[in-house]
């Protein structure tokens, strides 16, 4: 049932997104917006598939001691929101960045499907992924270090990055990728906050950080 719940709000904010990416276009003749929605509700579609339901009940309600992050969330949703404003006005309304390589778009979406693809691998290997930072006791939550996380601490947060990374590139625009370098700094930032919540109060993590070294990229951090 909250897998159901997860899908349908997915697909409803992905709906409602598009829309109000067309009207600040003035148009629905962009492609890219086209694009970009249909691999956003894949992506929706495979997380579901991917996440269990105990999972999905976290994410929807995260239980008790989960830490406030004021400045993240709001600072990465600005960040989003002006992303897509930006695209939606270059795309539809201002031409800034007219004659966009469409093999540097082809590029993006290898990217963005990568990104997504680990997002979804995660999801697949820890059942304690939560949407917020907190240890969840309740349910016995351990050291996840199969996967993707016998590789990398942080897959989810690093398939988010390179998802947004690559966003400005899927939908052609110059404009809109300013924004997504604060939310790859924000994402970074919380994830050296959530460690320090790991390295506290999960046992076994800091045995498990001495065995994988790298939070988002092997070999650079």
């Amino acid at each position: 049932m909250h897998r159901l719940i997860t899908l349908v709000a997915a697909t409803a904010f992905v709906a409602l997104m598009g829309a109000a990416m067309f009207l600040l276009a003035g148009t629905t003749n962009a492609p890219a917006i086209w694009l970009y929605l249909a691999i956003r509700v894949g992506f929706n579609a495979a997380c579901v598939l991917a996440m269990s339901e105990d999972v999905a009940r976290e994410r929807l309600k995260p239980g008790p001691g989960a830490k406030a992050e004021p400045v993240y969330n709001i600072g990465t949703g600005i960040a989003w929101v002006a992303h897509i404003l930006l695209a939606c006005l270059d795309l539809g309304r201002f031409g800034w960045s007219a004659g966009f390589p469409t093999w540097l778009q082809v590029l993006g979406v290898l990217g963005t499907l990568g990104g997504m693809g680990l997002v979804v691998w995660a999801l697949r290997h820890n059942e304690f992924l939560s949407g917020r930072i907190r240890i969840q006791a309740e349910r016995g939550q351990h050291v996840v270090d199969s996967g993707p996380y016998a590789i990398i601490r942080h897959p989810n947060n690093a398939g988010g990055c390179l998802i947004g990374l690559c966003s400005g590139l899927v939908l052609t625009s110059w404009a809109s990728i300013p924004p997504i370098l604060i939310y790859v700094w924000l994402t970074a930032w919380r994830t050296l906050n959530e460690e320090r919540v790991l390295f506290a109060e999960l046992p076994g993590y800091p045995e498990y950080a001495q065995r994988v070294r790298y939070r988002f990229v092997p070999g650079v951090w």
